[in-house]
């Protein structure tokens, strides 16, 4: 359970830090207690037995024990108030050891710091004789937040009021313990008004249970009230009796009360409300009396004495009537208290940076005597001065309790009021002055001003002194400011905003407010503003169901909410939910800097006055800062400008401007103050700000140069604001809309006001900076007067608030309609919040409303339409989209689509309804509720518009475009057909046999008969002979394809079933050789396996140099002369590939003609080589058999259009489904069209293909080095003359014909085989290089191609020879060995280079990150002659470079320009290194760790351009660029370290870089999977460097670039590349 969070320095709330907890939600924390567990008999017994011989001092406490003993044996709660010094908190627990309390269960005494629990506990433990710790025998502990010094033997347990509310979590009735104290009860804080609720709920189910509420200026009425027996509910039933009440009066040693206020009677807090004693009532006297008489003879304050009222200290304080401040004041009381005598003296300060000020103040008033390290001084009349706070560490606050030897000034908050006992204090300064947590009903704003303390708390303070001696408490303020101050603190339940409360409550999980028995009840009506108010930020929501996990009997008013995660962190900010929430939005939006100087504005009172006599030049001096368009943007400037006064005005001057310009000073160091605070509590929760940005020195003085000096700061604070430096302010209008959502209005132009949620209308105050009448504002605060007043106004826009309101929106729809034109459902939507108007009138998809029940979606709508009958089922609104998309469009067609499955159903159902008719039986056909089931079936549940449908089937119909048809099943009855032997279980192609499966579910994918294709074999097999299917479904392939042909052809084959009886024997006979096959067949156009080869051989766009050209013109030869080979190793390789552009290949119809020529009633059956008709029957189509068919039977002649409509109306399940899976079974893919999965698995059958050209030259090159050659029948491979002028196209042909099925390189001498492999060679080949050599290896005819490619260093450029399978990759490589053996021959010593250079490009290329100047050289020299080569090499290029003479001609050219070249490229390099040197100085000022990120990424730019070989690597055109390039990373520095808008601006750039950067890795990684294409390698470079001018355009735009460059742009041209690939 969370702990209630507190302010240490008074405040209730905590800014001390926390702990993240990085466990489960559902899991307990590692610092949660754990749970109870009851004490065994041995541990009673050594419990008992550990109880110590206990003796009492003399103490008032103790002088009364019997009667206290007494009381707490006879009652459950005893109230007990003694004087601060009574000695209660001490003696108490003993009188419980003594009763035997402590054994059975501990004795819980809590305190309400940390400090003070470690404190009490070890003044108990030594009055007992012990040590406080957890070892056996050990009685006294104490447990505060991360330490537990709690034992097996502890009774007496010292722990603060958060403990106790944590363990009351793991053990809700408290069992661990027999006896509670609960001390210091009056400061009624969250965590012990908590408690004390607990326990009243836990006493009656606890009669065991001793409860002692202790203090000294406790309310013992309404305790005893509260904790009495009552007939019903506590505090609203009929109380029986009251718990009793022991009042122990009396101190040790008496305590003098002395006033010294600053001024006459002036309230010293930093409101400007106050009034001097002037205008004090005279009646005040009496007041004043009757309370100086309460002090010295009321109840526990009996020793508190008064000295002289009339003595003029008293009356005109230490500035003699004169104004002084509170340092001032301390500092003289010092000196007062001093003069007394020996004793340490305590003075009580609001907070921890009041501390730090009067600290300073009390060195420089006591100079030596006050030295900063006491140890070393010699002079008993030294002082030591001391801080006490919760902040502090703990050893820092032992030293409070630790022994000295000299005089000690303890600088304390309220941390030392209660409690806590201060050893050796005999003085008191109180300056009556404390933090105070107040809510203000308002302003609706949590504020933390510094208040008056009550009477009772400036008792406690006085109380403080004289444990040793006569004390001496002197009061900062008079005894008429003191009489006038209320008796007590107001409980913090009543002066704080309940939404905190709520939130609080809910964090602890203490269950429904309402039902809570605090002491002082809050308002229900107040309540349920709270719970509102927390569900609108989002901190609590309601829960999902009802949970009843709380099986106890405390257990009540489950309200049904949760606390959200945004609640969690809400409850650890000490401010109003809505202020925190503001902030956490402010974080999420970037801004939280701005934000947090906004809400510290809005906590306090505005630092603005108004003076009644100098209105009008308030209104004019404050109106320098205001913004035209947000009051809350004015909060920024003001406080730009004040700091920027401060920091250029001495402390004097800045607070006399502040009264010259009606600033209040105090209220600005409140309002900075609280920042600070913020800025700390803030990082608990992982908000961490900066310092808001301010105008320079430099601003200032520039705008007093263009508009005068007069104003100049607070210009160039308003300037600031609106720069681009600035954090954009629609941001931060956002963040504060989130906490704002309750307080919108809009403008009403017939009312001339604004209307506002719930009804409400406004008008803006007439003091804030707003101009005209915006349509929209949101307003921090409404005040009412005369009329209602918006004050702290922003115009906003509408459209914020929809995203931010969420579920606090109320929707209202009207009755859905069908949109024919968009092909869904709409509605009409109206959109309001609090019963404001956001939008009016919208039109809805009504599947966005998703699973919203009809129920809930309100609208006028008639009783008898659809939509109102649907609302009564249980039916979504995305469901019922669902539906009317279904029936409109798929059904009814009511649509503008227009797909081929729609024409075919709509002919299908005209078939069935023809069948109908024929028939004479009604109800055959579906209705449209069978045909929407039918839709319903297949589509998925996402479907709900037409948008959504083209998406989904623009992907499916590729692999099952017939998926929508209507099954004829479905529209008429049918049979399956038979069963048996007519159903293989595979299905034999050659040598290939694969796998069968059958499914019958109509609808389904693999509805009929699926073949299972290994990927390895998907290029070898061939659809053909597919369109039989197998013979058990042939009758029924032949009925349906009867039934699918147009009418005027089916009607002259009816009927149907008796035709295709004698169709299908026809056409066995015909396969068996039965009939004759004297005539040719008549091959459909669609059929012939030869066609589909010519066509595949002749492809358009087929690169006439790839492998898989070659394959297909083979195979088109072989088919047509009959020398195809029936090679198993010929098949292997026959799978699809790409070419060197990346484009699949297709080589089905290879297969298909491999696949016939391996029948087993092909020619290799028959020695003469002529085919039979049976064996010609076996390799013809299902249309060219069934065409015969039907004429030879019957006489009806079919077209080419007969049979598209056939084929269209043909069922699914009659076609074959091709499912492709890999080596480990998974599948790859499915569909009908065999072609289709070819190509979309073209990138895994291209492996395959690559790994067979491996071994076809692997294999060459081993036959070459082995010196064997073929004989025989044989023929050697045609080797290609680099002197071939003829086409490659042309040559395919011929070589065709020439090349035999199994041909080697030849190796001999002479021949390019001999060269084609070769290392380290320092001149161009002797022979001529081929363009392309053709092989055979396994049955393959394989193409590659000779390359020279790169090897050596620059310095040292060799070349060597390979042979390529990639005709690309091939050029590429072949271009940088012919520029390497040509730099070979014209390559310039290193001193001829370097010594033409000037001293300037000397200096500036031994920055270079080359390793040497020659190897700078070098480089220099191979990009110049890579350049001239490319360049010089013609229309050609470097792939025309194939013999010595070309070679030596271009080397020639090449020489007579290299020089020149190489010093142009040094030129460049000189300015890029220059460009270098500046973003060197530039990166050197960016060495804080703020700007750690970019510094990174600037320097891993930079190497990315400038490293060792960039010159060789960047190619010329863009070398030229690159000192641009650097030059915009210089000036990107210089700009993110302007401001921390600047840096915040570069981080947005850079992460839309880092969308740019991803989107090239991984389109990088997919070029790795593919063949290698210069096209598309040169496109990739492009993008590369269009990177370079898209960090120019995002970051030095002025620079200029090169093209028209954007994020949008780069990833468009990264798309098109992509699909290109």
């Amino acid at each position: 359970m969370a702990k209630v969070l507190r302010y240490p320095e008074g405040v209730s709330i905590s800014s001390r830090p926390r702990r993240r907890r990085t466990h489960s939600r559902r899991g307990r924390s590692p610092h949660a207690p754990a749970p109870f567990r009851p004490f065994t008999p041995e541990q009673l017994a050594a419990r008992a037995a550990a109880i110590p011989l206990i003796s009492f001092p003399d103490l008032p406490v103790s002088a009364r024990r019997e009667e206290i003993a007494q009381a707490i044996s006879q009652h459950q709660v005893v109230i007990i108030s003694g004087e601060t010094g009574s000695g209660k908190t001490t003696q108490i627990p003993k009188i419980c050891l003594q009763l035997g309390r402590g054994v059975a269960g501990m004795i819980g005494h809590t305190q309400p710091r940390r400090i003070a629990a470690r404190s009490v506990a070890e003044r108990i433990a030594a009055e007992l004789g012990q040590k406080v710790g957890k070892e056996p025998g050990e009685v006294v502990g104490y447990q505060v937040r991360f330490t537990d010094e709690v034992g097996p033997t502890t009774l007496v347990k010292l722990m603060t009021d958060g403990i106790l509310l944590a363990e009351i979590q793991s053990d809700p009735m408290l069992r661990r313990y027999d006896t509670l104290i609960i001390d210091e009860a009056h400061e009624r804080s969250l965590n012990i008004d908590f408690i004390l609720g607990y326990l009243a709920r836990l006493l009656p189910l606890r009669p065991d249970l001793k409860v002692i509420i202790t203090s000294a200026t406790i309310d013992s009425d309404r305790f005893a009230r509260h904790f009495g027996r009552w007939n019903g509910p506590i505090g609203r039933g009929t109380l029986i009796e009251a718990a009793p009440v022991i009042e122990v009066s009396g101190r040790t040693f008496p305590v003098e009360i002395r006033y010294r206020p600053l001024a006459a009677d002036t309230p010293t807090s930093y409101s400007s409300s106050s009034t001097s004693l002037a205008a004090q009532p005279t009646e005040s006297s009496l007041a004043t009396a009757s309370a100086i008489e309460e002090e010295s003879t009321g109840s526990g304050v009996e020793q508190l004495v008064l000295e002289d009222p009339d003595d003029p200290l008293a009356l005109e304080g230490y500035g003699a009537g004169q104004d002084i401040d509170v340092e001032t004041a301390i500092c003289h009381a010092v000196d007062e208290l001093c003069a007394e005598g020996p004793g340490d003296i305590l003075v009580f300060l609001p907070g921890e940076r009041d501390i730090r000020d009067t600290e300073q103040a009390l060195r420089d008033h006591l100079r030596n005597r006050a030295p900063k390290d006491i140890s070393h001084s010699k002079n008993p009349a030294d002082i030591e001065i001391l801080p006490l706070f919760a902040r502090l560490s703990s050893a820092e606050q032992h030293r409070i309790f630790e022994e000295h030897s000299h005089r000690r000034v303890v600088l304390a908050t309220n941390v030392a009021e209660t409690s806590l006992t201060v050893p050796g204090i005999r003085y008191v300064i109180d300056p009556g002055l404390a933090r105070i947590s107040r809510y203000s009903n308002k302003t609706k704003v949590q504020r933390l001003p510094i208040e008056e303390i009550s009477k009772a708390s400036a008792n406690q303070r006085s109380g403080r002194c004289g444990r040793v001696a006569d004390g001496i408490a002197i009061r900062l303020y008079s005894a008429d400011n003191f009489a006038s101050r209320p008796d007590f603190t107001e409980p913090e339940i009543l002066r704080t905003s309940l939404a905190s409360v709520i939130l609080q409550m809910s964090a602890l999980g203490l269950g429904d407010v309402t039902s809570f028995p605090f002491v002082d009840a809050p308002d229900s009506r107040a309540i349920r503003d709270g719970i509102n108010q927390l569900i609108e930020i989002g901190a609590l929501r309601p829960l999902d169901s009802s949970k009843n996990s709380d099986s106890s009997a405390l257990a009540q008013g489950n309200q049904g909410l949760e606390l959200t995660r945004i609640g969690r962190d809400l409850a650890r900010l000490p401010i109003d939910p809505r202020l925190g929430r503001m902030l956490i939005a402010g974080h999420e939006s970037g801004c939280a800097s701005e934000i947090l100087v906004i809400v510290a504005a809005l906590s306090i009172q505005d630092v603005r006055e108004r003076p009644l006599e100098h209105q009008e030049a308030a209104d004019t001096a404050h109106a320098r800062f205001a913004d035209p368009h947000s009051d809350f943007l004015t909060y920024l400037n003001l406080w730009r400008y004040l700091h920027v006064q401060q920091r250029d005005l001495s402390g004097s001057a800045f607070r006399r401007m502040c009264r010259a310009e009606f600033i209040h000073y105090l209220r600005f160091r409140e309002w900075r103050d609280i920042a600070h605070q913020l800025r700390d509590m803030a990082r608990t929760i992982g908000i961490h700000t900066e310092p808001l940005g301010m105008p320079s020195a430099g601003d200032v003085v520039e705008q007093a140069s263009r508009t005068g000096i007069a104003d100049a700061a607070a210009k160039a604070a308003v300037a600031f604001t609106r720069s681009t430096s600035a954090v954009d302010t629609d941001d931060i209008h956002r963040s504060i809309l989130v906490g704002l959502l309750s307080s919108l209005g809009a403008w009403d132009p017939a009312t001339r006001d604004y209307t506002g949620s719930r009804g409400t209308h406004f008008t803006i105050w007439p003091g804030s900076g707003i101009t005209g009448h915006p349509d929209w504002v949101m307003t921090a605060e409404l005040v009412e007067t005369s009329r209602l007043f918006a004050r702290t106004v922003a115009r906003i826009r509408p459209e914020w608030v929809e995203p931010l309101a969420k579920d606090l929106l109320n929707h209202v729809y009207s009755e859905p309609t069908w949109n024919s034109s968009r092909g869904a459902a709409y509605v009409q939507e109206k959109v309001m919040l609090y019963g404001l108007t956001l939008i009016a009138d919208r039109s809805v998809l009504l599947g966005r409303l998703g699973s919203t029940p009809l129920g809930s979606i309100r609208g006028a709508v008639p009783t008898d339409s659809p939509f109102a009958i649907a609302q009564q089922s249980p039916i979504t609104a995305a469901e019922l989209a669902r539906e009317m998309f279904i029936r409109h469009a798929l059904v009814q067609g009511q649509w503008r689509e227009h797909h081929a499955f729609q024409r075919r159903n709509d002919e299908a159902i005209e078939r069935a309804r023809e069948t109908e008719r024929r028939s004479r039986t009604h109800g055959l056909v579906a209705d449209e509720m069978a045909l929407e089931r039918f839709f319903d079936d297949l589509l998925p549940a996402s479907i709900i518009s037409a948008g959504h449908f083209n998406r989904w089937w623009k992907n499916e119909k590729r692999q099952n475009p017939h998926l929508l048809d209507y099954p004829p099943e479905l529209l008429l009855p049918r049979g399956l057909g038979q069963t048996g032997e007519g159903f293989p279980d595979h299905w034999q192609q050659g040598e290939l046999r694969l796998p069968l499966s059958y499914e019958f579910h109509p609808g389904s994918p693999r509805d009929g008969v699926s073949m299972s294709i290994p990927v390895e074999a998907l290029g070898r097999v061939s659809d053909e002979g597919t369109d039989w299917l197998v013979p058990g479904m042939r009758e029924e392939l032949i009925t349906e394809a009867i039934r699918a042909l147009p009418k005027a052809k089916r009607r002259l084959l009816a009927p149907a079933p008796e035709v295709a009886k004698s169709v299908a024997t026809w056409i066995d006979d015909f396969r068996g050789g039965g009939v004759s096959a004297d005539k040719e067949l008549d091959h459909a156009p669609s059929g012939g396996a030869s066609a589909d080869v010519a066509s595949s051989a002749s492809t358009p766009d087929e690169d006439p140099a790839s492998l898989s050209a070659a394959l297909g013109r083979l195979a088109a030869w072989g088919q047509k002369t009959g020398q195809g080979r029936s090679d198993k190793r010929l098949s292997k390789a026959s799978t699809p590939t790409r070419d060197e552009r990346g484009k699949g290949r297709d080589l089905s119809a290879v297969s298909s003609a491999q696949t016939s020529d391996r029948s087993p009633k092909s020619s290799t059956q028959n020695p003469g080589g002529a085919h039979t008709a049976a064996a010609q029957a076996d390799s013809t189509s299902f249309d060219e058999l069934f065409t015969r068919a039907i004429r030879e039977l019957r006489g009806v002649d079919l077209s080419d259009s007969d049979l598209h409509a056939m084929h269209d109306a043909l069922p699914d399940h009659l076609l074959m489904t091709f499912v492709v899976y890999d080596r480990e079974g998974r599948e790859l893919g499915s569909g009908k069209d065999l072609g289709y999965l070819k190509r979309t698995l073209a990138g895994a059958t291209d492996s395959a293909l690559r790994t067979a050209v491996r071994q076809a030259l692997t294999e060459a090159q081993e036959r070459s080095a082995q010196g064997k050659h073929r004989s025989g029948a044989e023929a050697k491979p045609e080797s290609v003359s680099p002197s071939r002028t003829e086409s490659v196209e042309a040559k395919a042909h011929t070589q065709g014909k020439a090349a035999t099925a199994s041909g080697a390189i030849d190796g001999g001498e002479g021949t390019p085989g001999s060269e084609l492999f070769a290392d380290n060679l320092e001149d161009f080949p002797t022979t001529p290089l081929p363009t392309s050599i053709e092989s055979q290896a396994q049955g393959l005819t394989i193409r590659a191609f000779p390359a020279l490619v790169p090897q050596g260093k620059p310095e040292n450029p060799l070349a060597g020879m390979r042979v390529m399978a990639n005709a690309s990759q091939a050029r590429s490589e072949h271009g940088l060995g012919v520029a390497n053996l040509a730099l070979r021959r014209v390559q310039l010593s290193t001193k001829r280079v370097s010594t033409r250079w000037s001293g300037r490009e000397a200096l500036m290329l031994t920055s270079t990150p080359y390793r040497s100047t020659e190897a700078l050289i070098a480089d220099a020299q191979w990009a110049s002659v890579r350049t001239l080569t490319v360049s010089l090499s013609g229309n050609q290029g470097l792939w025309a470079v194939r013999n010595r003479t070309s070679f030596d001609d271009l080397s020639q050219r090449v020489r007579d320009l290299h020089e020149d070249q190489v010093y142009s490229i040094i030129e460049v390099v000189v300015r890029a290194m220059e460009s270098w040197a500046q973003l060197q100085d530039t990166l050197a000022t960016a060495d804080a760790q703020t700007y750690s990120t970019l510094r990174e990424d600037v320097e891993r730019v930079a190497n990315s351009l400038v490293f060792d070989g960039f010159i060789a690597t960047t190619p010329i055109e863009r070398l030229r660029n690159l000192p641009r390039y650097i030059q915009a990373q210089s000036l990107r520095v210089r700009k993110a370290l302007r401001s921390p808008s600047d840096l915040a601006r570069d981080e947005r750039s850079a992460q839309a870089l880092a969308q740019v950067d991803e989107e090239l890795r991984e389109l990088r990684e997919l070029m790795d999977t593919r063949p290698f294409d210069a096209r598309h390698a040169s496109a990739f470079e492009e993008l590369l460097w269009m990177r370079e001018e898209l960090r120019v355009s995002l970051f030095a735009q002025e620079l200029g670039t090169a093209r028209k460059i954007s994020p949008q742009r780069m990833l468009a041209a990264i798309d098109r590349l992509h699909e290109a690939i």
